[in-house]
């Protein structure tokens, strides 16, 4: 029989969604019983699973490293307020996720173990696990970044990480530092990690490019400044069902329509 403490984790990790535990497993903020679980699940997931948990893990720890070596910052008056607005419509009322419970009894043809099934099954996301990211946020807003962008820009990055058909590769830039794909057809999205790579030229950015397989001229994604490149730099890109790949060029402050040769790396879909 599963024990009740680990059931809503082994419900999100039976529907592939380890990733969006790895925040809490970063803060500590797991139970014992919940912390043996994930690592096992973990441990014995393939490869590329593992790496994206383990990338999530550390990328939290060092966020939230830098964020309590800055000075002191007043956060937001509205922060909190903005912070709620994320959560599920299920938390906007106390009691809420209870109702399938109550009503189960008041019908008396539910016993109390199916309603609890029930009531989790109901609900997207335990009011624990929610409470804790909203303080994590708070302390990484305070870190000087903005949470309402970290809530919403994760999405697609965790529906491709979390894809049953999800591909990875890393290639290096012969300029310097490397370029991690992730894409799924199933999601029709990739993601794109540049890491190490050194800035372009001065008076000059970095232009990523989607390359189309039948052929047409690629088309621009994104322009990057050696700022955004200092550390690392992580590209979502959706729509990626007519592309063979991505490309950088270096082109003129504030990009161009067409990329200048020669490239300075290819990122190809099929190896």
């Amino acid at each position: 029989m599963c024990d009740e403490s680990t059931a809503d984790l082994r419900q999100d990790l039976e529907g592939g969604r380890a990733l969006e535990w790895a925040e809490l497993y970063a803060l500590d903020a797991l139970s014992d019983p919940e912390r043996t679980v994930l690592e096992a699940h973990v441990s014995a997931a393939a490869d590329a699973q593992r790496k994206a948990f383990n990338d999530r893990v550390s990328s939290t720890r060092e966020t939230l490293a830098r964020a309590y070596v800055v000075d002191d910052v007043e956060p937001p008056a509205a922060l909190f307020d903005r912070i709620l607005a994320q959560l599920p419509a299920s938390m906007a009322t106390p009691g809420a996720s209870d109702a399938p419970r109550a009503a189960a009894k008041t019908s008396g043809t539910t016993d109390d173990l199916a309603s609890r099934r029930e009531s989790r099954q109901r609900r997207s996301r335990p009011m624990g696990r929610w409470l804790v990211a909203a303080a994590a946020a708070v302390v990484i807003a305070v870190g000087g970044v903005s949470v309402v962008q970290n809530l919403q820009q994760t999405s697609v990055e965790q529906e491709v990480l979390q894809a049953q058909d999800l591909q990875s590769g890393t290639f290096t830039i012969p300029a310097g530092g490397t370029a991690e794909l992730r894409l799924s057809r199933a999601e029709d999205a990739a993601v794109i990690t540049l890491k190490k790579v050194p800035a372009p030229p001065a008076g000059k950015v970095y232009q990523m490019w989607r390359v189309p397989t039948d052929g047409s001229a690629p088309v621009s994604i994104s322009t990057m400044t050696g700022e955004d490149v200092e550390d690392s730099l992580v590209t979502t890109v959706e729509g990626i069902g007519s592309s063979m790949g991505f490309a950088i060029t270096v082109e003129p402050d504030g990009g161009s329509e067409q990329p200048t040769l020669p490239l300075v790396a290819e990122i190809p879909f099929e190896a």
